[in-house]
């Protein structure tokens, strides 16, 4: 039962069980108490593990995905906050609140490769309604600050999602209901744009 723990870890660049446990929506404790006692819910992990070759899962056999070519691409990791130092977040530290499971390539409305998003759960009402409470932000971090645009942008204190428009030489961070101060991003040296938002998951 453990080489199939170990083979979703490989399959999904998974380093713990607390995450295969998430990925199997149980919580680890439950997961820990199916390994000790040898028999896990192979029925969930079937579900879950849909795009894996059924043979390679449970015995190691034949290929890992079940079609020709499917990307092995990594979860979008889910950040609850993100903790900064010198101006950058540092996701190793930062806490996660999940992952998001989705075959993105390039072929497909433009995104990047998921190994350079990150998702941002949004925290106030400043880019409201574009961005509401609680929504989840999925941000490009190979994007250059150089156009208009919605941006999560990183202060020596907190992080927080900023509409960048272009005025003469200067970006200007505004948040879409004026409440907070905007912020001239050429010239202030303690600020930081992490990224482009672009696309939200939301709780209906």
């Amino acid at each position: 039962m453990n080489e199939i723990l170990e083979r979703i870890k490989e399959a999904y660049h998974f380093k713990t069980d607390a995450e295969v446990a998430d990925f199997l929506d149980i919580n680890p404790s439950t997961l820990s108490m199916q390994k000790n006692r040898g028999r896990l819910d192979l029925k969930r992990i079937i579900e879950r593990c849909n795009d894996l070759n059924k043979n390679w899962l449970l015995d190691g056999k034949g290929e890992k995905r079940a079609v020709d070519g499917t990307k092995d691409q990594p979860p979008i990791p889910v950040y609850s906050s993100l903790n900064i130092k010198n101006k950058k977040p540092d996701f190793s530290t930062s806490p996660k609140a999940g992952n998001i499971y989705a075959d993105f390539s390039n072929e497909i409305d433009g995104f990047p490769a998921s190994d350079r998003l990150i998702g941002y759960v949004n925290s106030g009402d400043g880019m409201a309604p574009t961005v509401k409470e609680n929504d989840i932000a999925v941000i490009n971090l190979d994007v250059d600050p150089a156009h208009d645009g919605i941006f999560l942008i990183a202060s020596s204190q907190e992080v927080s999602l900023r509409r960048l428009q272009k005025e003469q030489e200067k970006l200007i961070a505004q948040s879409m209901n004026g409440k907070d101060s905007p912020i001239e991003i050429s010239v202030s040296e303690t600020y930081h744009c992490i990224g482009e938002l672009i696309w939200i998951l939301r709780r209906v």
